[in-house]
This record gives structure tokens, sequence and C-alpha cells, in this order.
């Protein structure tokens, strides 16, 4: 067989199979790649005149491409295309810098596609600077656009509350002003949404997507870990179902069993909104304790929290302004052997704007309680101040047998230890799509 004059690599099926059937229709001889971690033995195995590569693939990124292919010696003459839905001019001098001939931005123009492979096959492209790399063109390669439609001003970060509670044993026989969903907490700007957990309140937050079609860019689901109050609405989570929508599933590395094996299960299981396979793009990220810069401006932060199982908590740095969820982790206060976490935990959320905890317990019932998981309320308080140097506490998974006048007096009882220790915090013992809105400073 003869070596083909492209390889493309790309883990969207429709994107990555219309784009060799328009370059096979032009006369070229085509390699489709969809596993990136596929792609460069492939490569090396067929050398081909150019790679056509996505940036954002699970497995090794378009970058990690571009570099492998252009640091060793048997593949740097071979030309790269990088395309990618990432506009912005960082991302585009990060790929020249790494060896890419072309950048074109997702979704981009037929006609400009075929011209620019033509052109580069043909050795009439120059190398373009970031500069003078083109515009996307108006004309998609996708069947159908949806604008997206958000009511936030750019600059503007929305923190909403779409479920905060645990899972009770028996369900509970009255309601609450407080609301019954488990976990789920949005952080939106104009152009993307962060989701932390998939709780029951994931599935009001999915219709809200779907009823004022808000098709953001991106939708990122970080679990913090894989009990049930924190995955049981996934599988009804509408965009999953719509393929309009790129979908980052992101979640701990945990030995028991793996995200893809949990978010197979929730798609799959008698909760799910449909049993058909999800229809929107879906990637799965099993990540360690570390920092990741998911693109520029934005980054997320994981460190595992005192917690049973392999659990995340997480910080969100966006806009300037700092974000940290930990719905799960209890703080031991006391001077132990312990503490060794209260000062690791302390000095990764140091100065959040907003600081999401555990408060399950009342003081009262922490006692009981200690060294089971989760945290009581004066030494959250307490750690809000004195190590996250926190602005706003947002009080988490309130015990689900607490009646709204224990709730209520949580509330008070964390304003009145405010008030005595002198403490400038503002504390929030939040009810369901209450919202917080913050001005980027950056």
């Amino acid at each position: 067989m003869a070596n083909p004059d492209i390889i493309i690599v790309d883990d969207d099926p429709m994107v990555g199979e219309l784009s060799r059937d328009l370059l096979t229709d032009a006369g070229y001889t085509v390699t489709l790649v969809q596993d990136s971690l596929e792609a460069i033995p492939t490569i090396k195995a067929q050398m081909p005149r150019l790679i056509v590569t996505d940036i954002m693939m699970p497995g090794i990124t378009g970058m990690d491409i571009c570099k492998s292919v252009k640091s060793d010696p048997a593949l740097r003459h071979m030309k790269i295309i990088v395309v990618s839905g990432k506009s912005y001019d960082v991302e585009k001098q990060r790929a020249f810098q790494l060896g890419a001939d072309f950048f074109l931005q997702k979704p981009y123009n037929v006609e400009t596609f075929s011209n620019t492979v033509k052109s580069i096959l043909d050795g009439a492209a120059p190398v373009p600077s970031p500069a003078d790399a083109p515009a996307a063109a108006p004309a998609i390669i996708r069947e159908e656009e949806h604008p997206q439609a958000s009511d936030l001003d750019a600059g503007q970060i929305r923190m909403t509350v779409w479920g905060a509670r645990g899972l009770p044993a028996t369900l509970p026989n009255s309601a609450s002003r407080y609301g019954r969903q488990t976990s789920c907490l949005s952080v939106e700007t104009k152009e993307h949404i962060f989701i932390f957990d998939a709780g029951t309140g994931i599935v009001e937050l999915g219709k809200e997507i779907a009823e004022k079609k808000r098709y953001y860019k991106d939708i990122w689901i970080c679990l913090t870990h894989f009990h049930m109050d924190h995955i049981l609405g996934l599988g009804r989570f509408a965009p999953i179902h719509d393929p309009h929508f790129n979908i980052h599933l992101i979640g701990s590395n945990d030995p028991e069993k793996t995200l893809k094996e949990v978010a197979q299960a929730t798609f799959y299981s008698s909760f799910s909104l449909t049993k058909q396979a999800p229809k929107a793009k879906i990637d799965i990220y099993e990540i360690l304790e570390d920092n990741y810069e998911l693109f520029p401006g934005v980054k997320l932060s994981a460190m595992y929290a005192n917690h049973p199982t392999s659990t995340l908590v997480y910080v969100l740095d966006i806009l300037g302004r700092r974000i940290s969820y930990c719905p799960d982790s209890e703080i031991w206060g006391d001077a132990t052997a312990f503490q060794d976490y209260d000062e690791k935990l302390g000095g990764f959320v140091k100065g959040s704007d907003i600081f999401v905890h555990d408060a399950v317990y009342n003081d009262k019932d922490y006692e009981t309680f200690k060294k089971q998981g989760h945290s009581g309320l004066s030494v959250v308080v307490d750690f809000a101040v004195e190590k996250a140097q926190a602005r706003d506490l947002v009080l988490w998974h309130a015990h689900p047998d607490y009646s709204d006048e224990q709730l209520d007096e949580m509330a008070r009882d964390a304003l009145t230890r405010v008030k005595q220790k002198g403490y400038q915090l503002n504390c929030h013992l939040p009810v369901e799509k209450q919202a917080f809105l913050l001005q980027g400073s950056k």
C-alpha cells in the first residue's frame, strides 16, 4: 500500500469523517486516526506528507503530536495543520512554536480547508506567523449552528447552587425551604460553564440549559468522587443527549472503578433520561492532584480530600477570581497529628473569593460523628477565615435529616461565631438556585 498523502487525527467522528471524505474527493489518499494514542505509531508506519490534527483529544493532544513529529529527525519534514475550536492567540502561538505550519479554527469553511491543504502540499503556502493566521470563515463544516445565548456580560461570573444536601437513608416526608437536591454547583461565564458534581441538582440545571438554549462552547463536569449523591443525576443531564454540546467529564483516578465505568453506568442506569447512547461529544479525563490550565485565563486545580474513597476538592481560578469547592472534606481543627491536612488544604484554597465547604453537622452532632469524613460548623467557619482567608463561605452538604428549623439555627450560629470572633466573612447556608455574581478582575 502506498503511503497516504494525509493523516487526519480527530476524535470527533463527524468532523474527522467529513474531513476525510472531503479530501478524498479532492484526489488525496487519506488515513483517519480517531484514537490519539495511535497517532504517532500510525504516522511512523505510514509516513504521510501532511498531518491534520485536532488539539483537544483524550489521550494525547494535538500539541503533543506537533512536538513529537517536529522533534523526530525522521518525521520533522512533514507538514502539520492544527485545527481547533480554541481561537485564543496564545493557543495559535503555541501551535506555531511547536512546529505547526498552519492553524485553522473550527468550525471551518470547507473551501478554505481544501485550499489550505492544496497550498501546503503544493509547497505554495508560507509558514504563517500567528498574526497572519486566517480568521475563521462564517461557513461551517457542521450541518447546524446554534447561537450561544448567555445573559452574562463579558467578565461576569455566576455561581449557582443546584443542590447542596446529602442523600437521606429514607425519603423525607416534608418539603424544605433549603431544597432536597444533592450536590451540584455551576460556575458560568459568557462562553463557558463549569459544573461541580452531578447529584440530582444537575437535572434542573440541564433543563434550564436546554429550555433557554444556552449553547456554551464547552461544558466541564468535575466530579469529586463516585458516591451516589454526587453522580445520581448525570444520566438525566439533558445536554448529554444533544449532539451540539461538547462535554468534558473530569474525575478522580479511583482504583476500584474508572471514571469511564461510572459514566457508562449512569448513562444506562434506570435513572437515566433515555436508554440510548449519549449524543453529545464526551471527553473523559481521569486526573490526579495537579494544576490544569484548561485554556488561557482558566486553571483547574485538584487535591485529594480527607474523606473516604478517592475524593477530590477543586479550585477554579477564572477571570482573576478564585472559587474553591470542597463538598466532602473533614477539617480537623484541633492541634493534632491530623492537622497536616488542614495546613495543606489551607494553602490550596488560600485567597478564595468564594469558599464552598462541607458543613454536614452542627457543633453538637459533630462531637459524635468525628473522623467519619465530614466537618462541623464552627471548625469550618474558623478555617474559612484563618486558613482559606476567604471573602464568602458557602456551607455545603447540610445533613439531610435536619429540619428547616435546625438549618436556620446553623445559619444563625455561623453568623454568631463570625461576630464573636470579629471575623470579616460573609456566611451563607444556601437554598437551591441561589446565585452569587462576581465581576472578574481580568
